[in-house]
């Protein structure tokens, strides 16, 4: 053979070998893998590589026993942690085994979902699906706060809207309110009338409520507490609401109603469940009082006090005022007769005592901010302390389940701020204390460290209203 012929052979086995190569690596993917539901759930594989293996196991309808499989996709699903892409697969091989379980349980579940990248697909195929019983979970879904959607473009409004036709979203998110559907839960129906307050107002919620005959008990709670100038507008309210209506036995809830029906319509305006314990500890001179004498009355007696506005040095965000003549207008009857009892109290030697200690407690401890209930017992108030169930750091308290219960027939939630007894510039709420007020609505105070004997008060509440009332000496 010439050398041309010899290096023609040779380019063309180069040719022929390149081409091998190139089919061999672009067909190949992912070997195989023994155990591919053990790889599917390994958080510690390649996202890529766990698809794969999920894929792997093929349609679970062939499978002789799907159960493991089922299993392990619905903790894929939902759990946030996991890969999005996994998720959908997983979602989507659960809607073709056995589509009547996967939505029943999508119905319990779909609150354990936030990413719009899962969240959103789901919602698509509950509305390709056609079922308008999914109606009550997308309301749940839809009740909660978005940062990326405005109420108006949220998907979970669009589907409703599919699954519905005929029916105004109003008049869809209502029906799952009063439904006599015993499938409905509780849970649901109090997500319901949390979203008809938030995307129908206060108003319309109440005139809704007045035009129903339904006899599910939260309705039978809420329809009693018409007399309130405010209903319980969310889900914390609610549940505040059917609490206090239990209290012991409902003689708690009567003697509040007979005293607020004793009270002018100037009075009753803006009253909330926060007003209660108020209403109960104040005697007939100051409840004779109307608004106008009784802001008088406060700001008299804070005109003598010595208030300490907060700084925060480094940060960005514009610090609510905390003067009485700025928010004198958003205040109700009900909030100045708390400042005023809030003031009385905090003239008793004992209970200022207890809170110095607990301050100092606080002050010694530096995983966690201290807190508690302002209670009424025995017709005194006094300070209930109650342990953070989570130790994040030294600048948060966190509210226990047991605390909120002891809050809500409480004269006012408190907590410190003792990271060091010179501490002025965080002296008032911040920035999560706000949004505390806002979620839960409660009569609130936060004590702050001014020096070694001198400790800050102010009061706040829903809204950003924030009053300073000076100080407490040890």
């Amino acid at each position: 053979m010439g050398r041309t012929a010899r290096r023609f052979v040779t380019v063309a086995l180069s040719v022929v070998l390149a081409v091998v190569l190139a089919v061999a690596f672009t067909g190949c993917g992912p070997a195989p893998v023994d155990d591919p539901l053990a790889v599917m759930l390994d958080r510690d594989k390649d996202p890529a590589r766990r698809l794969s293996a999920a894929k792997q196991l093929g349609n679970l309808t062939d499978a002789p026993d799907p159960e493991p499989a089922v299993k392990a996709m619905h903790k894929v699903l939902w759990s946030d942690s996991q890969p999005t892409d996994l998720r959908l697969w997983a979602m989507d091989r659960l809607i073709e085994y056995d589509p009547d379980t996967f939505w029943a349980i999508a119905q319990r579940r779909i609150l354990e979902v936030d990413l719009w990248a899962v969240l959103g697909p789901l919602i698509d195929r509950s509305v390709k699906r056609g079922d308008s019983g999914f109606t009550a979970a997308l309301v749940r879904s839809y009740s909660r706060g978005s940062h990326v959607y405005p109420d108006d473009q949220r998907p979970e409004r669009a589907a409703i809207e599919a699954l519905n036709p005929g029916f105004t979203l109003e008049q869809a998110v209502w029906g799952v309110f009063t439904s006599d559907d015993p499938s409905i839960t509780t849970a649901a129906r109090v997500d319901a009338w949390a979203l008809t307050n938030r995307l129908f107002g206060a108003e319309r919620a109440r005139s809704l409520l007045s035009g129903t005959d339904s006899p599910q008990p939260l309705i039978r709670d809420l329809r009693s507490a018409r007399w309130l100038g405010v209903l319980p507008p969310n889900r914390e309210a609610v549940l505040w609401l059917m609490r206090v209506r239990g209290e012991s036995g409902g003689a708690y809830w009567d003697r509040a109603e007979r005293l607020a029906s004793r009270l002018t319509d100037a009075q009753r305006q803006g009253l909330e469940l926060r007003h209660l314990p108020a209403l109960v500890l104040a005697d007939d001179t100051l409840l004779g009082l109307d608004k106008s004498a009784l802001l008088s009355r406060v700001r008299r007696r804070l005109s003598v006090t010595r208030g300490t506005a907060r700084t925060e040095p480094g940060v960005a965000m514009t610090l609510p005022s905390e003067s009485l003549a700025d928010h004198a207008q958003a205040l109700c009857y009900g909030d100045l007769l708390a400042i005023d009892l809030l003031q009385d109290a905090l003239t008793d030697r004992s209970l200022v005592a207890e809170l110095f200690g607990q301050a100092d407690a606080d002050l010694a401890d530096t995983e966690t901010e201290h807190g508690g209930v302002l209670a009424v017992v025995d017709g005194r108030v006094v300070a209930l302390p109650f342990a953070s169930p989570l130790r994040a750091h030294d600048q948060k308290f966190y509210s226990s389940d047991a605390l909120i219960r002891r809050m809500y027939t409480g004269l006012a939630h408190y907590h410190f701020h003792a990271q060091r007894y010179h501490n002025a510039s965080y002296a008032g709420p911040g920035g999560g204390d706000l949004a505390f007020a806002d979620r839960l609505r409660p009569t609130a105070v936060v004590l702050t460290f001014l020096d070694h004997d001198t400790l800050g008060v102010d009061y706040y509440q829903a809204g950003g209203v924030v009053v300073d009332l000076g100080t407490i000496r040890r």
